[in-house]
């Protein structure tokens, strides 16, 4: 009889979280619909959809179209139930999201820093995290956890950070040091970058994509049959540190010849500066210069794309994917760049992949990575609620 209770328990939870889902999927339902899509009867659902109600996770959003006989109401998620932050702390800069319950972006900010030392880097995250929440006037019980893509190797768990080369970070405990009373959890930036694009850019509906993120590194996300790929220790994706040149310029991840050496904006400002004796230039600088026909940054950015082309060859070669998404600050000179890189993708890739691939630049700007964290909060909550 014990067991027999338990079991209903845990049914009655099953369709209640079935449907709380659903109602997310869909962004707007009515109860028939629930009922034809979960086989649940329209008594059952309305019972939940009155407690969802009640406990302010749905809420009504007018009526359905007349067929004729009684208009339907529709219900949708409650957006002010809970706040969700996505944060990408990259290698000079944090940008942050705020989603509210529905996943619609609420709120955005982005800061630059210098010093890259986590015990300077960790106030700065605390300091940013509140003063986002308070110019948007979202209180701190409404925010429901935070997540954070880094440039780098996480635990196994995904609870700390083991390697951040461009950060020069090691076994940083990144939630702990934060000391924060809400969840905080952990992804890959490119991995992270790669959900947003699944989620709010081009990727949606596409089942092989390959992200690769050019910052002062590289990533790649990877997202294969619909899914995110992390590999068997979560480690998949690290193109930025395979070898485009034996012999070449050493890399902060401890090998030489990496392609994130030679394709990053690091690389071209490396390069830019080996050229010009120019040290103090920022990456958009240098970009603006690009526009503006500098024979040294044309130059630089050609050997970049040149780089990049060859790295992505390689990815396009081994996965096979749908899609190619750029990010990063490079995608402002999609317009001079694009034909060259794609010249270059296709001479050195196999002539069937090529056929079957789609290059694409992010229009996402700097968020991808942010929106994806939000994104990731946001399952959570909901795969958490009873």
């Amino acid at each position: 009889m014990f067991k027999r209770a338990i079991n209903q328990e845990l049914m009655r939870n099953n369709n209640k979280a079935q449907i709380l889902r659903c109602v997310k999927a869909k962004q707007v339902v009515s109860k028939r619909e629930l009922a034809e899509e979960l086989g649940l009867s329209t008594t059952t659902v309305s019972t939940f959809i009155r407690e969802l109600e009640q406990e302010n996770l749905i809420q009504n959003s007018g009526t359905a179209r007349s067929t004729g006989g009684r208009r339907s109401l529709l219900y949708q998620l409650n957006p002010d139930y809970c706040y969700t932050l996505g944060l990408d702390l990259q290698v000079d800069r944090i940008v942050g999201v705020i989603l509210d319950f529905k996943g619609d972006i609420r709120a955005e900010k982005e800061i630059p820093f210098r010093e890259q030392d986590e015990w300077k880097v960790v106030p700065l995250l605390k300091s940013f995290i509140t003063d986002l929440l308070t110019e948007h006037e979202i209180p701190w019980p409404k925010l429901g956890g935070i997540g954070i893509g880094v440039p780098g190797v996480l635990s196994n768990e995904a609870e700390s950070i083991d390697f951040a080369p461009n950060l020069g970070w090691k076994n940083v405990d990144l939630p702990a040091m934060l000391a924060l009373d809400k969840p905080v959890y952990l992804e890959n930036e490119a991995n992270a970058g790669a959900l947003g694009e699944v989620v709010f850019g081009l990727g949606q509906n596409v089942a092989h994509l390959a992200y690769i993120s050019v910052g002062m590194g590289i990533g790649c996300g990877l997202i294969i049959d619909h899914k995110l790929f992390a590999g068997h220790l979560r480690n998949a994706g690290e193109f930025g540190h395979m070898t485009v040149e034996p012999e070449g310029f050493p890399c902060r991840c401890g090998n030489k010849g990496c392609w994130e050496v030679y394709a990053s904006n690091s690389a071209a400002l490396r390069m830019y500066t080996e050229r010009t004796n120019n040290d103090r230039i920022t990456f958009l600088e240098f970009l603006h210069r690009c526009h503006e026909n500098d024979p040294h940054a044309t130059e630089v950015l050609q050997t970049v794309t040149t780089y990049l082309g060859l790295g992505i060859a390689s990815v396009i070669n081994g996965l096979n994917p749908e899609m190619v998404i750029i990010g990063g600050e490079i995608t402002n000179v999609k317009s001079l760049i694009f034909n060259s890189l794609l010249r270059e993708i296709k001479e050195r890739t196999l002539e069937k992949s090529f056929a079957g691939v789609r290059l694409e630049f992010s229009q996402l700007g700097n968020k991808a990575a942010a929106l994806g964290m939000g994104t990731i909060v946001l399952e959570k909550i909901v795969n958490a609620l009873p």
